[in-house]
């Protein structure tokens, strides 16, 4: 599923929760296989903050792709007891590995940053939002880092950790407000959820059951392929203004590949749990 930025001046392209919604996601499986499209943009907005050693030399960068999951199941990486570190460290410029994104989660969630924060549910512990390999030309020892990011619903804040695989430790945390991430899975099916069960879900149920000769809209749909977009707000949106603060999504709900139910009217406070109608 790939998630983007949407800004409210834009169309889209045509076209009881909280342990329920634990249950249904696998973390393990979502972790090897979506990609986040805003890490890139998050990493830059980290390494901005930091103190960046360059190196004399050093080989080009390979294209990296985010690992990404969400640390809601009860089998997350973050809930484990005990996670190995892998026996074979990879070198600064290798590619994620699953074994490896697993170990870092379980580092990330043993600091204090993690445990006092709270995820899209309302549960203890960051919302984990992807792993990505952290760029080796901001350091000059050539260790291993990798970059995970979190959103932590308890201060409207993403929060990112440098870990270094090598050493097995977290050498930075940081914090940043008014920074919006693409939505994990989680969140996208969570804010599908909080739509459908509220009162501006009508006219949506309606031109499911037109568009599918009569079918009945639930949260489970297998004719809809969702999609979601972190959404900020600005001078020419209307009804949504603490979005940017609040951590809210907008939502592309496509139906059996072909029609978009019209949901762009509709955007979904994460953070208040509020679907709102914008202008």
């Amino acid at each position: 599923m790939t998630h983007t930025q949407h800004s409210p001046g834009e169309d889209p392209p045509p076209g009881s929760q909280s342990q329920r919604w634990a249950r249904l996601l696998t973390p393990r499986a979502l972790g090897i296989g979506s990609a986040v499209a805003a890490g890139a943009a998050a990493v830059a907005l980290v390494f901005a903050t930091q103190t960046a050693v360059q190196a004399t030399s050093s080989p080009e960068t390979p294209a990296s792709t985010p690992i990404a999951a969400d640390s809601t199941d009860e089998d997350a990486p973050e809930k484990a007891e005990q996670i190995a570190k892998p026996a074979t460290i990879a070198a600064a410029y290798d590619q994620l590995s699953g074994a490896e994104v697993e170990y870092v989660r379980f580092l990330g969630a043993q600091d204090p940053a993690f445990s006092t924060g709270q995820d899209v549910f309302g549960q203890p512990g960051m919302q984990f939002l992807s792993t990505d390999v952290a760029d080796p030309q901001a350091y000059g020892d050539g260790q291993r880092r990798l970059l995970s990011l979190y959103y932590d619903y308890a201060t409207e804040e993403t929060v990112s950790m440098i870990v270094n695989v090598t050493r097995g430790v977290i050498e930075a945390v940081e914090r940043a407000s008014g920074t919006q991430p693409a939505p994990t899975d989680a969140e996208t099916s969570f804010a599908w959820e909080l739509l459908l069960d509220s009162d501006a879900a009508q006219p949506v149920v309606d031109e499911f059951a037109s568009l599918t000769g009569g079918s009945v809209l639930t949260p489970a749909s297998a004719e809809v392929e969702l999609t979601a977009h972190s959404f900020v707000t600005d001078a020419g949106a209307f009804g949504a203004e603490a979005c940017g603060v609040d951590r809210c999504v907008q939502l592309l709900a496509q139906v059996d590949g072909g029609a978009f139910l019209t949901t762009s009217t509709f955007v979904v406070n994460l953070s208040t749990r509020e679907v709102l109608t914008i202008s």
